[in-house]
Order: C-alpha cells, then structure tokens, then sequence
C-alpha cells in the first residue's frame, strides 16, 4: 500500500495542505482548493489503495479539523483496505 505523510510543521494552513495533497497525488491545475474538491479526489481522481498519515497536526487548529474529519468520513466510505488514514497530532500545546 502506498504511503503519503502531510508535515504539519510545513504546512502553515489549509490552503499550504491543498498544494501539497494536489503535489503528492500528482494531480493537475483543475483540482480546487476546497474540502468538496478533496473529497472528490479522495474517492475517484486517487490511486488505491493508499495509506495517509498526518503527522504533527496541532491539537487546537480548528482550521484543520475539517481535513481530519473528511480524512476519516472517506476511510469510513471507501474502507480501511482502499484508504487508510492515520493521524499523530503534535506533542506541544
């Protein structure tokens, strides 16, 4: 299964994540910044299986929340063998 990490330490905000995600997946210019976009990537413009760790994501950022939840909703629908999602959140408060 193909492994991709997110750094939260390199990722400032929302908006840094996209860039990466759209990076890592090798995904073009028409893919948009936005929770329904990542969603849509999720479940038909990725390959799976696929196994994504969030590492170092802060406790208190409500403006990744969203991400985390999506991150798991998509795990629920598509199943822990298609996609696999993992999250360690940052030691420091």
């Amino acid at each position: 299964m193909k492994q991709v990490i997110f750094d939260f330490k390199m990722l400032a905000d929302r908006d840094a994540f996209y860039r990466d995600f759209a990076l890592q997946f090798q995904l073009d210019e028409h893919f948009g910044n936005n929770l329904d976009a990542l969603w849509d990537a999720l479940v038909g413009d990725i390959e799976l299986p696929v196994k994504i760790i969030f590492k170092h994501l802060p406790y208190h950022s409500s403006d990744f929340q969203p991400l985390v939840a999506l991150m798991q909703e998509a795990q629920n629908e598509l199943g822990k063998a298609l996609l696999s999602f993992s999250c360690e959140h940052n030691s420091q408060k």
